[in-house]
């Protein structure tokens, strides 16, 4: 029987005897980043869905939302870590309909041209 080893592991295996490293000889090799887990995607969703009907409630009041439906408690601190990262603000009057040009196109009186500086009209 034969075995294949790269160079590097022999490396390792030698450095980590040499300096007695012997735990990182036998644990796990997964680099876990510790810290908090997170919410689940459920009640993140929930939480979008939540901001997405009703853009001027909030945090607080979201919280209470949750708790109030579905039992469980979050708190208004975690509520805005949520829509801070996952949550981009369309605001009604920004990026959607017609631009501001179309507008004056479109008013009653008809402009002739729409200059940085002035506007004439036919009137």
């Amino acid at each position: 029987m034969s075995v294949i080893l790269k160079p590097t592991t022999i490396l390792e295996f030698h450095k980590a005897l040499v300096k007695r490293k012997y735990s990182k000889l036998y644990s796990n090799k997964n680099n876990k980043t510790p810290g908090r887990k997170g919410p689940d995607q459920t009640l993140i969703d929930s939480v979008l869905e939540i901001k997405k009907r009703n853009p001027l409630v909030g945090y607080g009041r979201i919280s209470m939302q949750i708790y109030q439906e579905f039992g469980i408690i979050i708190s208004r601190f975690a509520v805005g870590r949520i829509l801070r990262k996952r949550y981009k603000n369309s605001d009604p009057g920004y990026g959607e309909g017609p631009s501001w040009l179309t507008f004056i196109g479109h008013m009653k009186d008809s402009l002739w041209s729409v200059d940085l500086f002035r506007c004439e009209s036919i009137s």
